[in-house]
């Protein structure tokens, strides 16, 4: 019992303060949109990956399975609308078979839409992964949000956990009854009831949960006591005043011209 307490107050130290976090994650997805360069994007899925591996709070093979379930059906969805059928007439052709043909131009702006997908994605996993509701409610609080937002954005976290649990609750009673719930085809037509069960019950959870803590004064308490103990300290401070004017920064110089990041048509173009 000792030791899994030294374990988390370990693990507690070595990451940011939940606030550090939500910022870094705010910037960064402002630089994935905001820059119109493949740079930026797969800047970023490396140190999502980097973060992932060294995070003790993150699986990374759970990060990886949830990007790649997520992002390969973009790719092929992309490759074979953007990459092989775009509609321009004055394009750069790789390669045409009949009516299909890759295009710089096409082949440009899928490998820019997947790219900025990716990162959207790997940085969600990260922050879902190795975030807890009370961190991030922790986070916004110490961002000076109201306790009723917090609170919201918080419980959609904390209803995770709930979903998956009903879910295989819900899934465990209808193999009692018979089911074989070992079947796509049986998943599949269990699928109206499940998640009928579930928005029913995550709703009735959410109302329950609103009930006690407005009794408990959440609409009016003005503190900003943490729920949890975190590491926080000047740098990180510095850290969340400066990030955001860094990247207005980046931005506002890459839509004037003054950052000199290749284009995704530059970079398929010159190769």
């Amino acid at each position: 019992m000792t030791a899994t307490v030294l374990g988390r107050e370990q693990h507690a130290a070595r990451r940011w303060h939940p606030a550090t976090e939500i910022i870094v994650l705010a910037c960064s997805l402002l630089l994935v949109f905001g820059v119109p360069s493949p740079v930026v994007p797969i800047a970023v899925i490396g140190a999502t990956f980097i973060a992932a591996a060294v995070s003790p709070a993150v699986n990374l093979r759970a990060w990886a399975i949830g990007v790649g379930v997520l992002c390969l059906p973009t790719l092929i969805v992309l490759g074979v609308v953007q990459g092989l059928f775009y509609p321009g007439t004055e394009v750069s052709v790789l390669w045409q078979y009949g009516p299909a043909r890759l295009t710089v131009e096409g082949l440009a702006i899928a490998v820019q839409i997947w790219l900025r997908v990716s990162a959207l994605v790997s940085l969600s996993a990260v922050f879902g992964l190795g975030a807890d509701s009370a961190r991030l409610f922790d986070g916004l609080r110490t961002l000076r949000l109201p306790s009723t937002v917090a609170y919201i954005c918080a419980s959609a976290i904390g209803l995770i956990p709930l979903i998956r649990s009903r879910t295989a609750a819900i899934i465990e009673a209808r193999a009692s009854r018979g089911w074989n719930v070992r079947s796509w085809a049986v998943r599949i037509r269990l699928l109206p009831g499940i998640v009928t069960g579930l928005f029913t019950s995550v709703l009735i959870e959410v109302e329950q949960r609103h009930d006690v803590l407005a009794q408990r004064g959440l609409h009016e308490s003005r503190q900003t006591t943490s729920l949890q103990d975190h590491t926080d300290g000047r740098g990180q401070r510095l850290l969340r005043r400066g990030a955001p004017v860094l990247t207005c920064i980046l931005i506002v110089c890459s839509v004037i011209g003054f950052l000199p990041l290749p284009t995704a048509d530059q970079l398929i173009g010159g190769a």
